[in-house]
């Protein structure tokens, strides 16, 4: 994949906001990107949107900082600053917007000073904020931050065109060649057959054949209590329903588009957690774990099966509508314990407060 370099336009209130400006610029030029700024245009006798109007069309992302003022406004009615955001808006460029977090404490030279200047500001923050994940800022230090991440996740939820260096390219000569070179290699492959070598995939186990999990002991995060080894055996399908519920899954969302995350480590405690309270009468949060390569064999069988995503993590679950509906109605119909030991026992031991662990089981009655 070819290193590339993305194209960024800066766009703010300019006299209020130099340092930011500056601060911005170092922190995009840091990421290996090129910023692009209205300190760096040359005098023209093109009007200022005229001229701006293509650069930001060529840009593969827009930031827009809004501090205390809303600029200047031209025959339009609207700011310089205004008009280059809607046009970003228009030419479906990613717009990234950082806006200042405690207006209150902002220099009086460097905000609003009337009653229409600061409403504009108001209606021009509540638009660019609108379906738009906007990030706050208070100093410059914070505001440099907030492109790092802004970017980093623009880059990997809005990809764009950006830039690579010439030399890291063919010429248009030598695709030419290469695919002249393709269309040989197809003739041929199609007078001797398929060349490729075919790799049959593994048969996909059945829902109902039986699988072995190891159940591994842990201790509860207030160290009072500690799990015990087992292996336990259940078919696929069995399984299924105490992963659905426990896998630890998280959302967020950037720009109204949504993205869930797994919680390897804290999935692997929880579904342990739930197969092992099917099987003793104590309770058995935090006592149990998975290994990590488990979770990963019931999320790769599940995948293969249909009930979980392929790939990619956009949306806000990683469940597909039958994995769901199927939950629903092992939830509603409800059954004894599918699961057996085959090894060990599960068990929950306290541990003693005194220097030393002593063992039995929770359930057990305690003497007075």
């Amino acid at each position: 994949m070819h290193d590339k370099r993305y194209q960024v336009f800066i766009s703010s209130t300019f006299t209020d906001l130099q340092e930011e400006r500056r601060a911005l610029q170092d922190a995009v030029i840091s990421m290996g990107d090129f910023p692009v700024q209205m300190e760096s245009f040359p005098a023209t006798d093109e009007s200022q949107m005229d001229f701006i109007g293509p650069l930001i069309e060529q840009s593969d992302y827009y930031i827009l900082i809004i501090g205390g003022r809303y600029g200047s406004v031209d025959e339009t009615g609207l700011s310089f600053t205004h008009q280059e955001f809607r046009y970003a808006v228009e030419k479906s460029v990613p717009v990234l917007v950082l806006v200042h977090g405690k207006p209150d404490a902002i220099a009086v030279g460097k905000t609003e000073s009337t009653d229409a200047g600061r409403a504009k500001l108001a209606d021009f923050i509540a638009e660019a904020s609108h379906k738009r994940i906007r990030k706050d800022w208070q100093d410059i230090g914070e505001l440099k931050l907030r492109v790092h991440e802004a970017l980093d996740h623009a880059k990997r939820s809005k990809p764009r065109p950006g830039w690579v260096r010439g030399d890291t390219i063919a010429t248009i000569d030598a695709l030419e060649e290469l695919n002249e070179v393709r269309k040989e290699n197809e003739k041929f492959r199609v007078a001797l057959g398929n060349l490729s070598v075919e790799i049959p995939l593994p048969k996909l186990p059945n829902a109902d054949e039986l699988t072995t999990l190891t159940l591994l002991p842990l201790t509860s995060s207030n160290d009072k209590k500690r799990g015990s080894s087992a292996k336990i055996q259940g078919s696929w399908i069995s399984f299924f329903p105490l992963f659905f519920s426990n896998l630890d899954v998280s959302t967020n969302d950037w720009n109204g588009e949504y993205y869930f995350n797994i919680d390897h480590d804290d999935s692997c405690i929880k579904v342990a957690s739930a197969i092992a309270g099917e099987l003793a009468p104590v309770d058995t949060t935090g006592c149990f774990k998975i290994s990590r390569s488990t979770l990963e064999r019931l999320i790769s069988y599940y995948t293969e099966a249909g009930l979980m995503i392929a790939s990619g993590n956009e949306g806000t679950t990683p469940f597909t509508e039958t994995a769901q509906r199927l939950a629903r109605r092992h939830h509603v119909i409800g059954s004894a314990s599918p699961f057996a030991i085959i090894e060990g026992e599960v068990i929950v031991t306290a541990i003693g407060s005194t220097g030393g662990n002593f063992s039995r089981d929770l359930d057990d009655d305690i003497p007075f």
